[in-house]
């Protein structure tokens, strides 16, 4: 049994977390980035839309959740997408769907920073899927079972099944918001295993030695007017590109330089695009997020508090 335990322990020093910047590797010997930095420029960016006309009526504590809620699901973007572009540049083997494995590779960096932000951040990013269910739903959106991507409720409870099998006394009042059924809470501990043990292993034979220089990635915030500079002003202001270029740079040896990006796209889109070599993020998308949150999430959480009084 504690060999197991060395085995999976030392699978998990390989995880995706590395590329956040915000925890130890064996080989790379990796700069110390806190989260708490994310944090603080989170909130400071929350104090900052108290001047934007849009926001002004809107409490401290609403833009507080808003930029949480926002934050939380474009970071769990931003990762997934860095799944696809680590399959796609490091010829990683994948068994089964590739949006599973992206998915699984987000919520297990976000679970194994550990700290008390971060979880908050990667549930944001489990209810947006729930959020993302219902307004469906209401808007009469046909359910497409042929689709790459699972359905929002599964990539909800699947989220919610990694953070429970990583730790089911930390996320136990998670499962039970979400109703997760207690027998899937179980099994959950063999679904975290196997994902964080499949990542260990792909990600092993591409850690960058101290030796080895870095590969550049660059950074990039395009423009946005209108209802966009919101979203773009935010990003730029918590710096959610920067920590995760820097890491992929310092942890990871990529075969060719490429950048992270945050455009104006004209549609709510993320991808990675092997031909330019660009990961983006799309300004829209993060809107979507925030109009996601006005219209599903702050009443929802303004009905419990009516029910409370």
């Amino acid at each position: 049994m504690k060999s197991w335990f060395l085995k999976l322990r030392h699978a998990l020093l390989l995880l995706p977390l590395v590329f956040i910047g915000l925890a130890g590797a064996p080989r790379a010997q990796p700069r110390p980035i806190e989260f708490d930095q994310f944090r603080s420029r989170v909130n400071d960016a929350v104090r900052a839309l108290g001047n934007q006309p849009r926001l002004k009526g809107m409490s401290l504590k609403r833009r507080q959740e808003l930029v949480d809620f926002v934050s939380g699901n474009m970071l769990f973007v931003l990762l997934h997408e860095l799944a696809h572009t680590a399959m796609s540049e490091l010829d990683l083997p994948v068994l089964g769907r590739k949006e599973d494995a992206a998915d699984s590779f987000a919520a297990l960096t976000l679970i194994h920073i550990k700290s008390g932000y971060s979880d908050r951040e990667l549930t944001e990013a489990a209810k947006g899927w729930f959020m993302a269910d219902r307004r469906d739903r209401k808007d009469g959106d046909p359910i497409a079972y042929y689709d790459e991507h699972g359905l929002n409720q599964q990539r909800a409870f699947q989220i919610v099944c990694y953070m429970v099998g990583a730790d089911p006394i930390r996320f136990k009042d998670l499962a039970a918001e979400t109703k997760l059924p207690k027998d899937r809470q179980q099994s959950c501990a063999e679904d975290y295993r196997d994902a964080a043990k499949s990542w260990g292993v792909v990600l092993q034979p591409h850690l960058r030695a101290p030796d080895q220089p870095e590969t550049k990635i660059d950074v990039v915030y395009g423009e946005a007017s209108g209802r966009l500079e919101i979203s773009a002003q935010v990003a730029r202001a918590i710096k959610l590109l920067e920590p995760v270029a820097a890491r992929s740079a310092e942890l990871v040896i990529w075969p060719t330089p490429f950048s992270l990006e945050m455009q104006t796209c004209g549609f709510v889109n993320a991808r990675w695009v092997p031909a330019t070599r660009k990961l983006t993020l799309c300004y829209e998308l993060a809107a979507d997020f925030a109009d996601l949150y006005r219209e599903y999430g702050a009443v929802r959480a303004e009905s419990r508090l009516r029910k409370s009084k």
